[in-house]
């Protein structure tokens, strides 16, 4: 009885170790994954930006306030209407998502960061109904 007991809790014993040790391995970044993934978003990004409507100049500045997304966005080109608030704004790895009301359009953007690119595509909204959609390529200002 004592040897069943005694080869249990060196069981229990290894597989807490193997646990600890698979938490302290998934805390620690891959190799070449920065530590804090939406640390490489900060910054401004400027660029073209082409839809089924009206194209131009795309500029997107990221900031981060305690925690908090701040980001704002500007176009420049003829017959784009004015762009509201940025709502939404999220960054999971290199993945960059936020929505914005453009004109009397709700607007969804997705891009990859890839280094000082960000690459992505919007997909516009009126009423529900997808009415537009585009491409952007963005590069990191210095």
């Amino acid at each position: 009885m004592t040897a069943v007991l005694m080869r249990r809790a060196g069981t229990a014993r290894r597989l807490l170790v193997l646990v600890a040790a698979l938490g302290v391995t998934a805390a620690v970044p891959a190799k070449g994954q920065s530590a804090n993934p939406g640390r490489t978003v900060l910054g401004t990004w400027r660029g073209p930006v082409l839809t089924d409507g009206p194209s131009g100049i795309m500029t997107v500045v990221v900031l981060q306030e305690a925690g908090v997304w701040k980001t704002t966005t500007d176009f420049e080109g003829d017959g784009i209407p004015p762009a509201g608030e940025v709502r939404d704004f999220n960054v999971e790895g290199n993945v960059v998502t936020w929505v914005q009301t453009v004109g009397e359009f709700e607007v969804v953007y997705r891009a990859m960061v890839e280094g000082d690119l960000m690459k992505g595509d919007l997909e516009a909204y009126q009423g529900g109904t997808m009415v537009a959609a585009g491409t952007f390529e963005l590069k990191k200002q210095a």
